[in-house]
């Protein structure tokens, strides 16, 4: 799946413009009459996905059309926030205390509490899935 994502409506249509043939493509803003042109003309998808928040807001029209054009458009729950790599720093130390851990990576102590017990029932399935 391409994933294009942009700020506005003018930045995907370039973006798209210059995507190739994809059969499956996510777009981050709403489907109009102009992008759904564009996304036939240069990429020619069989699945376009879109965030529900977005595909609330798209055009109804536009969205019946694609669908009598065999094209799909499927919202998806959209993963929001920064990404980060606290779990991966904290999974190192969980052979540690939170306070430990905190000290020894400069992370606030609630913020690796939080993720420390998120990983360590994570950990405690998983050892009681593999045990069954």
């Amino acid at each position: 799946m391409k994933r294009l994502i942009a700020k506005n409506k003018e930045e995907l249509i370039e973006k798209i413009k210059n995507c190739g043939f994809e059969d499956e493509i996510y777009i981050n803003l709403e489907l109009d009459r102009d992008i759904a042109i564009a996304l036939l003309e240069h990429c020619e998808p069989k699945k376009i996905f879109i965030p529900k928040s977005k595909y609330a807001r798209s055009s109804k029209k536009v969205i019946k059309a694609l669908k009598g054009v065999d094209v799909e458009v499927i919202p998806i729950k959209a993963k929001t926030g920064r990404p980060t790599n606290i779990d991966k720093i904290i999974k190192k130390y969980l052979d540690k205390k939170p306070k430990e851990i905190s000290e020894i990576t400069g992370i606030n102590i609630k913020t690796v509490e939080y993720h420390y017990y998120k990983l360590r029932k994570m950990k405690e399935k998983k050892e009681k899935k593999d045990n069954h």
